[in-house]
């Protein structure tokens, strides 16, 4: 298994995965007259930098310290969890209590949608280790 290539992949099935759910945030955004743009946006820069960063930190785990996986696996979603609740309180002191409900329901499917691709790809790919 190459792990760099796989490193790669992850990294792209995650900004496709991102491009599309923003797409769909903007046609939600202009078709029903939301205001979604922080909403997007957060969400956006959230699952980027923490998808980019468990691939790169993956690789690095996989090359030099396989017998360390499940350790990563959990401490992976540790820290997702942990910058999820940083991210609703920083939603919060930036948009008020009047805009939390769109940026929960924004931020909940990108949240969503990064960890079911997390768990896919990794689940496949630890059984090729």
């Amino acid at each position: 298994m190459n792990v760099n290539r796989k490193c790669l992949n992850y990294i792209l099935q995650s900004v496709i995965m991102v491009c599309l759910l923003n797409m769909i945030g903007w046609l939600a955004m202009h078709q029903w007259g939301y205001n979604l743009m922080f909403a997007l946006t957060a969400s956006m820069i959230f699952v980027l930098v923490i998808d980019i960063a468990t691939a790169l930190v993956w690789r690095w785990v996989a090359s030099k310290h396989p017998n360390m996986m499940p350790s990563f696996i959990t401490g992976v979603s540790g820290v997702r969890f942990l910058g999820a609740l940083l991210m609703l309180l920083i939603g919060y002191l930036v948009l008020g209590i009047d805009g939390m409900s769109s940026f929960i329901v924004v931020f909940f499917v990108y949240y969503l949608a990064s960890i079911i691709h997390h768990s896919i790809f990794f689940s496949r790919v630890s059984k090729q280790l």
